[in-house]
């Protein structure tokens, strides 16, 4: 089994309980009557316990009733195919992981420098920012791709909320055009104006902050009261962070950076004046 999104966070926290009981993975296996390699692979997300494992686990462990709850959830949906699997012939591993990220969501921040961030992009705009940096790839990829970023988008109207610091230079850079820019900024006001969505804009003279020169994705599930992983993306490579020093450090970043940025009413305006501008 491939380790998902789910099946991390159900092994996870069971992880987590078991070393908060003392238990070593070799004494919890031995009284769930299964061998210590396998308990190993749960809580690493390479393999799902069966219902009856888990819930002696959660007797063994003395995991309150709410939390079991929700490690029955997660079990249940672990390796439930999602709807990006639709696209898994030209899916990277990284989208994919990013997407399995965002899908259970409650709240969503990131912050790019340069480009405007993946949920809050247009048709045409993604078109631009796909075909140059995949110059290769053949049009009827690119079309797909382009559905399944729209896809992703839907997301910001079922619920979760989503923060995007941008840099000045994202609102700026003529992506496609004028025109396209314009049309860009415009879908940017409406969707601040109608869904669960902030934006604050970094201006050129804010000077150095600590996310300087990065682009991340901070992802927090409901059920948690902090973030939980971290994606990282850059042109060569691409990483999820899951403890919680690393995640720290990032919200550390983004709180240094968004203490730079604009207002969100101030952040709105210059949007809006930029509009203007491109007319």
């Amino acid at each position: 089994m491939r380790p998902t999104v789910r099946s991390r966070r159900l092994g996870g926290k069971l992880g987590t309980y078991r070393r908060g009981s003392g238990l070593s993975g070799t004494e919890l296996a031995a009284r769930l009557g299964i061998h210590q390699a396998t308990w190993s692979k749960v809580e690493s997300g390479k393999a799902k316990a069966s219902p009856a494992v888990l819930a002696r686990a959660v007797e063994e462990l003395g995991i309150p009733g709410d939390v079991a709850a929700q490690l029955t959830e997660l079990r249940r949906k672990a390796d439930e195919a999602g709807w990006w699997q639709d696209y898994g012939d030209i899916l990277s591993e990284a989208v994919q992981m990013l997407i399995e990220l965002e899908a259970d969501a409650s709240w969503i921040r990131t912050y790019e420098g340069e480009v405007i961030p993946g949920l809050l992009q247009t048709r045409d705009y993604a078109e631009q920012v796909i075909a140059a940096g995949a110059p290769h790839m053949r049009a009827a990829d690119i079309d797909r791709y382009l559905e399944l970023r729209m896809r992703r988008r839907e997301r910001l109207g079922q619920g979760p909320r989503l923060t995007a610091i941008i840099g000045e230079a994202a609102i700026r850079q003529q992506v496609g055009g004028p025109d396209v820019l314009r049309d860009q900024l415009r879908h940017i006001v409406e969707v601040i104006r109608g869904r669960d969505v902030t934006v604050q804009v970094v201006p050129f003279s804010a000077g150095a902050h600590a996310a300087l020169g990065e682009s991340f994705v901070i992802i927090q599930w409901p059920d948690e009261a902090d973030p939980q992983a971290v994606y990282v993306d850059g042109v060569t490579s691409w990483t999820v962070h899951e403890r919680s020093g690393v995640i720290r450090s990032y919200l550390h970043a983004i709180a240094s950076v968004q203490s730079r940025a604009l207002p969100p009413r101030a952040s709105l305006d210059l949007i809006d004046d930029l509009i203007e501008e491109l007319r």
